[in-house]
């Protein structure tokens, strides 16, 4: 009987509905493989035409630059390259930072007041825009000499529209409003995941596609996908603040208490939920805040400086300093990481996309086994996870310090194996400790130091590069270093503060 019964309940379950909380899992696969599959080739284009157009070499020599016997005139040549490119890395990394810093005051209030779905659709109108300008430029080029500076442009409508900023405020309160306090660790593993699959699908074929086709071909598809992926979120995305599960409206103080989680038709019932617009808070007598009004931004504030008991106003802020410096070493690596490769190791175009994919596939070996294995069998808490993962971020960058062979890269891939661990750990932590209702808040402070990071980040990366480009490429690795062990700190004094209050968090943080 109770087979019998067990079968029926699971025949009568509408999957649909259930499914409908993994909607945008495949936008941001979308998104992520659609840039991977485009940026190296567009970064090697710009170079190209950077010495055709700019410095006005031949274009045999030019061609030659992706060559991996290139001769000493040819490196020569590159190397005098080097410096003006990263100057325009920069300036393209400033520009796309601007106006998403200013968004980056609103997104958490905007989130939580009109919704994740909107986000969404503006951020995601934004890369479409800026990929269709991307890919005219680089088809005019085929045919006439165009001024690399031209593809700066491209950058203007996502920048606009709030960019990656907007988009993953978005995403990651979709994921805080569609999963409860135990699900919560394995939706942003699995968002960690995908993420891990778009980046190494989309490197790994980015080159075979190149090879067989041209730039602006590449281009092309890649804005084709992103202009699916848009309409796909118009027309097909649900509102998930409709959808927030239930355990999530207790109060902060009742959250010591364990906490059982069923299954109900309630629950279920999201498709019909999702029809429906979000309630907008608003309180009696007052008028609805306009879309820049101060108002969100002093929301913001408050929720963010708001004390909380058990410290875990101190732990909010730790986190998300650590994850910041996370963030300002990643906007600062990414200008100059395959300027460094190319000079240091004289990697083609081939042989930079397979070294891109196994340093992000082995990051996807580390965070199964970090979480899976460390976590289910041995019992790591996500806070000592995410200690793991800066140590790891450490070796990761010291080793690419001391490298002058190309083995040499992919042991520090292989001593970063537990590097992504410590994002989704982060967010895992903040999204344990508050209110659903506060969340899209406390992700904008982050965001907000993702849009700022760059304009420090880029200029101190560039200038390091710059200045150690005759001597040792790679010296901006040991500031990367030295920047993750400030993060390993912060990470320490949270463990430390749940050691003290061992009894508050041993379910949030467990």
């Amino acid at each position: 009987m109770v087979e019998k019964a067990s079968l029926a309940q699971l025949k009568s379950l509408k999957w649909g509905r259930i499914f409908n909380m993994f909607y945008v899992e495949p936008v941001v696969f979308m998104l992520i493989f659609s840039h991977m599959l485009s940026g190296t080739i567009m970064r090697n284009q710009l170079i190209y035409q950077t010495c055709t157009v700019t410095f006005r070499y031949n274009e045999t020599d030019c061609k030659l630059l992706d060559s991996k016997n290139a001769s000493t005139e040819i490196q020569a040549i590159e190397t005098e390259l080097q410096s003006y490119v990263a100057n325009m890395f920069l300036i393209r990394t400033l520009f796309e930072s601007i106006v998403p810093a200013i968004c980056g005051l609103f997104i958490g209030s905007w989130s939580d007041h009109y919704g994740r779905k909107p986000l969404l659709i503006v951020s995601m109108i934004g890369f479409s825009a800026s990929s269709l300008i991307s890919s005219t430029i680089c088809w005019m080029s085929s045919y006439y000499m165009v001024n690399p500076w031209w593809y700066t442009l491209a950058a203007v409508p996502h920048s606009l529209l709030g960019g990656m900023c907007v988009f993953s405020v978005a995403a990651s309160c979709f994921i805080s409003d569609t999963s409860d306090i135990k699900t919560r660790p394995y939706r942003m593993m699995f968002m960690e995941l995908v993420m891990f699959v778009a980046l190494t699908s989309g490197s790994l074929l980015s080159s075979f596609v190149y090879a067989a086709t041209s730039a602006a071909f590449v281009q092309s598809l890649s804005c084709l996908m992103l202009v699916l992926t848009t309409l796909f979120v118009i027309f097909y995305l649900p509102e998930s603040l409709s959808m927030r599960q239930d355990d999530e409206d207790v109060p902060e103080k009742q959250k010591d208490a364990a906490v059982t989680i069923t299954i109900s038709d309630q629950q279920l019932n999201v498709s019909e939920k999702a029809d429906k617009p979000p309630e907008k808070p608003q309180d009696q007598g007052e008028s609805e805040p306009g879309l820049f009004s101060l108002k969100h931004v002093k929301d913001m504030f408050s929720t963010c400086f708001k004390r909380r008991e058990n410290n875990a106003h101190t732990i909010i802020w730790l986190v998300t300093l650590a994850g910041c410096v996370s963030i300002f070493v990643g906007d600062g690596v990414m200008t100059v990481m395959y300027l460094y490769v190319r000079q240091q190791f004289h990697l083609t175009v081939r042989e930079y996309t397979i070294f891109e994919t196994v340093s992000q596939s082995v990051p996807l070996i580390g965070v199964l086994l970090g979480f899976l294995i460390f976590k289910k069998i041995f019992g790591l808490s996500v806070v000592a996870l995410a200690l793991l993962s800066d140590i790891s971020e450490i070796l990761s960058s010291l080793a690419k310090g001391f490298a002058f062979l190309p083995w040499h890269l992919y042991l520090s891939v292989v001593l970063g194996v537990f590097r992504s661990i410590q994002g989704p750990m982060c967010r895992t932590i903040i999204s344990n400790i508050v209110p659903a209702s506060d969340t899209g808040k406390l992700f904008a402070i982050g965001n907000i130091v993702q849009s700022v990071a760059p304009f420090v980040a880029a200029p101190l990366y560039t200038a390091i590069y710059k200045g150690s480009l005759a001597s040792n490429p790679g010296g901006f690795n040991f500031l990367s270093a030295a920047l993750n062990m400030i993060s390993f700190i912060l990470i320490g004094c949270v463990l430390k503060i749940k050691f003290k209050h061992r009894k508050f968090y041993a379910e949030m943080l467990k």
